[in-house]
């Protein structure tokens, strides 16, 4: 832990992460574990729509955190578009939902990686870490 605390004291480039994610006791653990974590600046969509307006009007991310079931428009859609402007960014899938065909279905969709539900501390060190983010 304190080698994950350093490198984040070390950081001289803040992290950008859009997190989507309509569930608000999802956002707020989310916001407390980026804080924990240190240099990460969160930003927030509600739904996939929101999402790509986001990433549409220049918004530059270095991670996006995407759950799965949304109103407006789910995780998988906001996804393909996203892919579909050329975005490049690490995109990972969010859901409860962890069978292998819900992976496969982000996936499919154009997420780097998929991570179950809830979100930790570990969890997210090891996103930031698989991406070279930490």
């Amino acid at each position: 832990m304190a080698g994950a605390a350093s490198a984040a004291a070390e950081r001289k480039v803040t992290i950008r992460v859009l997190l989507v994610e309509d569930e608000e006791i999802h956002r707020v653990l989310a916001r407390a574990l980026m804080k924990a974590v240190g240099g990460v600046e969160l930003d927030e969509a509600g739904n996939g729509a929101e999402a790509v307006r986001r990433v549409r009007e220049g918004g530059a991310y270095d991670l996006i955190l995407a759950d799965r079931q949304m109103p407006v428009m789910d995780g998988h859609e906001a996804t393909r578009q996203i892919r579909a402007l050329g975005v490049t960014t690490p995109i990972v899938g969010l859901s409860s939902d962890s069978l292998a065909a819900d992976v496969d279905a982000f996936i499919k969709a154009g997420a780097d990686d998929f991570t179950p539900k809830p979100l930790s501390k570990e969890k997210l060190n090891h996103i930031l870490a698989k991406f070279n983010l930490a």
